[in-house]
């Protein structure tokens, strides 16, 4: 693990109740993973549903935004914390299969691009500046946006003599739960306040 939870909460500003990854395992260039492990006491169980518990899907796509966003906060560099991580849209989602009490999910984020925020007078075309260091330089004035592909899955635990097994995908040892596409706006926190505060 490269990341703790006490260490991701220094780097994106979230806390419990509402933090939903709790380690990073391995960050490149362009992708992440790391984990978030249920259990059955978590606050959200008592009701969804009274008959049925399963982890809110809303929930699995926050923490797989909570994941990317680290990545990029490491991608804009040193002065990330003055900059917000926005969610702006939601491409798609497809919630597969249900996630259980106790499931330890596993969480996967690559940045497809980040593109300036054009105005709606700017011809200028779309493109990528990144440093020969992998960090994207964002000017003073500048605002991005981040394209996300992300998925969730469940590690499927050891078969049991005392349980039939779980079976799991051809070639893999994780069951695919989740899929999701989004984007991050990236927006200066002076700039925002003068917006919409």
């Amino acid at each position: 693990m490269i990341l703790n939870k006490e260490q991701i909460k220094e780097i994106i500003p979230y806390q419990e109740p509402f933090l939903f990854v709790d380690g990073v395992e391995e960050m490149s260039e362009n992708k992440i993973s790391g984990f978030y492990q249920t259990s059955k006491e978590d606050y959200y169980f008592k009701g969804h549903f009274v008959d049925f518990k399963i982890v809110p899907g809303v929930l699995v796509v926050e923490a797989l935004a909570q994941l990317s966003t680290i990545l990029l906060r490491k991608k804009v560099g040193e002065n990330h914390k003055d900059y917000h991580f926005l969610a702006y849209d939601v491409k798609s989602v497809q919630f597969l299969k249900p996630i259980f009490p106790g499931d330890k999910i596993i969480l996967k984020a690559e940045v497809l691009g980040i593109y300036p925020v054009r105005s709606p007078n700017s011809s200028e075309s779309r493109t990528t500046s990144k440093a020969s260091n992998g960090v994207y330089p964002i000017k003073e004035s500048e605002n991005k946006i981040a394209h996300i592909k992300s998925q969730a899955f469940v590690e499927v635990a050891e078969a049991s003599p005392h349980l039939p097994p779980r079976p799991a995908p051809r070639g893999s040892a994780n069951d695919l739960k989740c899929e999701a596409r989004f984007s991050v706006v990236i927006i200066k926190k002076e700039e925002f306040e003068k917006r919409y505060r």
